[in-house]
């Protein structure tokens, strides 16, 4: 009887044992699994409070971690306005053209990130920082296909072109784009002749030879900092939202033909 009464009690603590050690593996593999997904965006609040403080642009970088933001063009000189030093915002558009790059050849060959809008570029809403907001836009990506040849993730206001469309359509540079705001063309016919035009000399060598950099400062043929240049000069903002737009278009467009004439291994 004693004896029966031992293994009992050992079988019991054993079965304790065995549940202790299958709650604490749960417990290490969630949290595993947290460490390694994806982080918080970081709001583009803290990009300008910290630029604010004068602190050198490799602590401003540093402080966005991982984040990719997804800017318009006029958000480059609202940013520089509020004290965010050119190297900073030509990082910001390096990192949101390279993942534009990923975004495209994902897409030409079947890949996805899945619904999870952090992993994708974050739009920017700046109107909302005067009122105490973060500057970040309410509407998250999230993944789904919004039609045409845009790649999933990649913001709305990036028009959907068509390789055809832009072999045919003239050409016309940003140079050109600029001295013509300036001197007080209509805004509205200015942007309808950029959405309907080919931009010469913006897609960078480098990208177009496949050597991504993602996360450096490597050039691309449309710089955060030129865009805030633009908008110092005074080019209005529906212009330098329609430039950036463009330039994405067309950059996609690029990089789809590419990926798909790429020989596969």
């Amino acid at each position: 009887m004693n004896n029966d009464t031992s293994a009992s009690s050992m079988n019991r603590g054993n079965s304790r044992m065995l549940r202790f050690v299958c709650v604490a593996v749960v417990v290490v593999l969630q949290a595993a699994c947290a460490s390694v997904g994806p982080r918080p965006a970081v709001p583009i609040s803290e990009v300008v409070a910290l630029s604010k403080t004068g602190a050198a642009p490799d602590q401003v970088i540093s402080r966005m971690g991982r984040t990719i933001y997804a800017p318009r063009g006029s958000d480059f000189g609202k940013l520089a306005e509020l004290g965010v030093q050119p190297p900073v915002l030509d990082f910001i558009q390096v990192r949101f053209v390279n993942d534009v790059e990923l975004l495209t050849r994902n897409f030409v060959q079947g890949s996805s990130r899945g619904g999870c809008s952090d992993c994708f570029p974050q739009p920017l809403e700046l109107s909302n920082l005067s009122t105490g907001g973060d500057g970040m836009s309410p509407d998250r990506p999230t993944g789904r296909r919004t039609g045409g040849g845009r790649p999933p993730g990649v913001p709305e206001w990036v028009p959907a072109t068509t390789g055809t469309a832009m072999r045919n359509a003239p050409s016309l540079t940003v140079d050109e784009i600029a001295r013509r705001a300036k001197a007080g063309e209509p805004v509205e016919e200015l942007v309808a002749e950029i959405n309907r035009s080919r931009l010469d000399g913006l897609i960078a060598q480098g990208l177009l030879s496949g050597q991504i950099n993602f996360g450096t400062r490597s050039s691309v043929g449309l710089s955060g900092s030129r865009l805030a240049t633009l908008s110092q000069q005074g080019v209005p903002d529906a212009v330098l939202d329609a430039i950036q737009a463009q330039f994405l278009a067309q950059f996609i467009e690029t990089q789809r033909q590419r990926t798909v004439a790429r020989p596969t291994s």
